[in-house]
């Protein structure tokens, strides 16, 4: 049975005479027969008692109807659905990203997201295993620091960004090497974050131990103890640029200089919807206006690819 063969069926149950039918589908009179008489041959009883030129629906044939217009109204409702989808007028984006100052920043552009599309629901996925998510399809795309090599995944740089020692006090010099800032009081996230696992390992590597006197989770409660003059603190640029961070100072670290590049990773291959790729452009373009560190070519091959 064919969805023409229906719509065929509908048309003549409405007109119930064969020639108006015909001229109606735009098709001829002898074919629209032949067609009913498939559809018949195909549910295995007559449809319509034809006594002279007039025409009239069988018991079955009142039962194909109405089934068949239950039919029409759910692909009405389907096409509806979809473009609506296609317009941002209904659905939802899943989100995976690594726990730390990625969501921050994803979490942050819900609030200009969700002002443009108001009707769009946003599912951020805290996790370790980024890739898994997006090779899984429990995500449209992910943000992540470090990956490994996959052939199934497409994955662009988005920016390289630096760290700072923030405090409340202006420093003249611009620069402090990072075995210096480990000797001020500092203010940081726990070792499960990732921006703590980075100066870990840093702070291993040349040498010299990362004793923080406060540990929390919460950067707005960093960014208050700063302000308060407890300590100082090191966070990555992303953080400092997301938050209300004017009446704070920054030095760049060097000496080692702390740098991580940030990724956007989706499936190859993969449809990417509509909400999606306006959040991404949402993310591109707060990227380009604070004048992260990109790589033009990357961000060109993004905009062709998906944007």
């Amino acid at each position: 049975m064919e969805l023409r063969h229906l719509e065929y069926f509908l048309t003549l149950s409405k007109e119930l005479h064969f020639t108006k039918a015909a001229e109606k589908l735009g098709i001829t009179q002898p074919t629209l027969s032949h067609q009913i008489k498939m559809l018949e041959k195909e549910i295995g009883y007559a449809l319509f008692n034809r006594v002279g030129k007039k025409v009239e629906l069988t018991r079955v044939g009142e039962i194909v109807q109405q089934e068949a217009l239950n039919i029409q109204d759910s692909l009405q409702s389907m096409s509806s659905q979809i473009n609506a989808l296609s317009k941002i007028e209904i659905g939802e984006i899943k989100i995976a990203v690594l726990p730390g100052e990625i969501t921050d920043l994803v979490s942050t552009l819900c609030i200009q997201f969700n002002q443009l599309y108001p009707n769009i629901k946003v599912i951020i996925e805290t996790t370790d295993q980024v890739e898994k998510a997006v090779l899984q399809q429990n995500a449209d795309f992910g943000i992540d620091f470090q990956l490994t090599s996959n052939d199934l995944l497409q994955v662009t740089k988005l920016y390289d960004e630096e760290f700072y020692l923030i405090s409340n006090k202006e420093n003249e010099q611009p620069n402090i090497s990072f075995s210096t800032a480990l000797e001020s009081p500092l203010i940081l996230f726990p070792s499960v974050h990732q921006c703590r696992k980075l100066l870990n390992k840093t702070s291993t590597e040349i040498g010299k131990p990362l004793e923080p006197i406060v540990e929390t989770s919460s950067i707005q409660s960093i960014l208050n103890l700063v302000r308060s003059g407890v300590g100082c603190s090191i966070v990555s640029r992303t953080l400092y640029e997301f938050y209300g961070t004017q009446d704070l100072f920054f030095q760049h670290i060097d000496k080692p200089s702390i740098n991580r590049a940030v990724y956007l990773v989706m499936k190859k291959n993969c449809f990417i919807n509509y909400a999606a790729r306006e959040y991404i452009k949402l993310l591109v373009r707060e990227v380009e206006k604070l004048n992260f560190k990109t790589e033009k070519e990357a961000i060109d091959s993004l905009h062709s690819a998906v944007l």
